[in-house]
């Protein structure tokens, strides 16, 4: 029978010497048979992926229920998320712009192989800017390489809007309002109503470039899909009134009540409105800036349909917002006013953007906040997360203590002194990722241990605290911050 840890974090020590850190919810096989006094034999997954025998501490607890895991990957600028449920299902959810979450699922699903992929209940695009799902495909490319994982999805949820070329065909700029193809205007208001179900469906010549290479993904994809479950994949476009999208959730208890993206009657079309530039002013600093802003722009569009939900499994509750602004989550408030936002574990909106709402952020009101940000490069660098919005997480945050954990300041670096790029040029200050930036939250739905690494082996940020029924918190007296080798 299949056991897990029930510690918060347990070190298993090979024959060999080698150590690596486990955490509350790892499996872990128990071979009784080769126990020493003191000693408990066990099989765990190890730092290369494969499974190690060694030994842990036999004052190790143990449980027979597996837990609810989420991971948030550092990707630089944009999101990437993993969802795992206690009855085995995978959740992609985004996948940033490069090959930094890519990297990570290889090495966490070791063995895979175009014959034998692994499966992925679904992968959630919350909205289509290169930063959330250009990183997908790259898990396709990884196939040729050593780094390789083969998956096929049996589900892809998306908010409908496809992001077109950003020159039009004469080379002059494309305006905002034509980025998502057709267009209605009532009431003033204007709405794309070019909302596709399968991004395939637009021609390519009126897709740009990151969704031309996810097209081609889906196609890949979906062949696989087909021999490896019998079923074809499923493209769906999401919105706020999908929620017998998530029904193979449902089985296992784990509630979704989605929240967007938010879509209007369009004079007889399903359509989402444009949303518009904020105002620069004090006021968008603290988050009470009027949700009407100048000229309409097509990234808050993009940015505040992002497919949005809150999850409950027992009385723990996760708040996802993609890449939400002021203006949608106001909107959100005011059009589902029986939606509610209270949460446990907020994933903070857009990197740390400072255009958010205040009141979205107090009715929230978490206990944990994760923030995706990361350096890139200088073309990419948006000062996120902002000084006023990490102020506003911690007056909306409902405890004391509360938990701001950021993926930048999660990641190690080390410095490998002064290197030669192969293509020549003066040598530069040479740096190494030594460990990626993830913040982990597990939970049995009561229960949840948040925590990140440190750059020296073995040494933790960890957080342990209950949510009762009436979603009262109580934080455990000691934060676990280092396991020492008992074994």
């Amino acid at each position: 029978m299949a056991n897990y840890i029930d510690d918060d974090i347990v070190v298993l020590r090979r024959d060999d010497g080698r150590t690596w850190e486990h955490y509350w919810g790892d499996p872990v096989e128990h071979m009784p048979a080769g126990d020493l006094p003191g000693k408990m034999r066990v099989r765990m997954r190890g730092e290369d992926g494969r499974l190690w025998d060694g030994f842990i501490s036999d004052k190790t607890r143990l449980r027979s229920t597996p837990v609810l895991w989420l991971s948030m990957i550092d990707v630089q600028q944009g999101d990437g998320l993993i969802l795992e449920t206690p009855g085995g299902k995978t959740v992609l959810i985004d996948g940033g712009d490069n090959k930094l979450f890519a990297r990570h699922a290889a090495k966490r699903y070791p063995g895979s192989s175009d014959t034998r992929p692994k499966i992925v209940d679904a992968i959630i695009v919350t909205h289509g800017d290169a930063d959330h799902f250009k990183g997908l495909s790259e898990i396709r490319a990884s196939e040729s390489s050593s780094k390789s994982l083969f998956i096929a999805p049996r589900r892809i949820f998306h908010n409908g809007l496809v992001k077109r070329p950003g020159n039009l065909p004469n080379n002059k700029k494309r305006p905002d309002v034509e980025m998502f193809g057709a267009t209605r205007k009532v009431d003033g208001r204007t709405f794309a109503i070019e909302l596709v179900d399968d991004p395939r469906g637009v021609v390519a010549s009126e897709r740009n470039g990151p969704f031309n290479e996810w097209c081609a993904t889906l196609d890949h994809w979906g062949d696989r899909t087909a021999a490896a479950t019998g079923k074809a994949m499923e493209v769906r476009r999401i919105d706020h009134r999908s929620g017998d999208a998530f029904a193979f959730l449902a089985e296992e208890g784990i509630e979704i009540e989605l929240h967007g993206p938010i879509v209007e009657d369009a004079a007889g079309a399903a359509g989402l409105r444009f949303f518009r530039k904020p105002p620069k002013n004090a006021a968008l600093m603290v988050g009470t800036v009027a949700g009407a802003g100048g000229a309409v722009s097509a990234s808050h569009t993009i940015n505040g349909h992002s497919i949005s939900f809150r999850m409950r499994y027992g009385n723990v509750r996760f708040l996802m917002t993609g890449d939400l602004n002021h203006e949608s989550m106001q909107m959100l408030r005011e059009t589902l006013p029986d939606a509610s936002l209270a949460t446990d574990i907020l994933k903070t909106p857009h990197h740390g953007s400072s255009d958010f709402e205040m009141n979205y952020l107090l009715e929230a009101a978490p206990v944990v906040s994760l923030i995706s940000s990361g350096d890139e490069n200088a073309s990419k660098e948006h000062i996120h997360p902002r000084a006023t919005l990490m102020a506003a997480l911690g007056k909306a945050s409902r405890t004391t203590p509360a938990i701001i954990f950021n993926t930048e300041l999660a990641a190690f670096f080390a410095y490998r002194g002064k290197v030669t790029a192969q293509s020549g040029g003066p040598p530069f200050d040479g740096f190494q990722r030594l460990n990626f930036g993830i913040i982990h939250i597990r939970t049995d739905g009561e229960r949840v241990l948040a925590f990140t690494h440190s750059g020296e082996r073995g040494l933790n940020e960890a957080y342990r605290f209950t949510v009762s029924t009436t979603g009262a918190v109580t934080f455990a007296d000691e934060a676990v911050r280092r396991a020492a080798p008992r074994a």
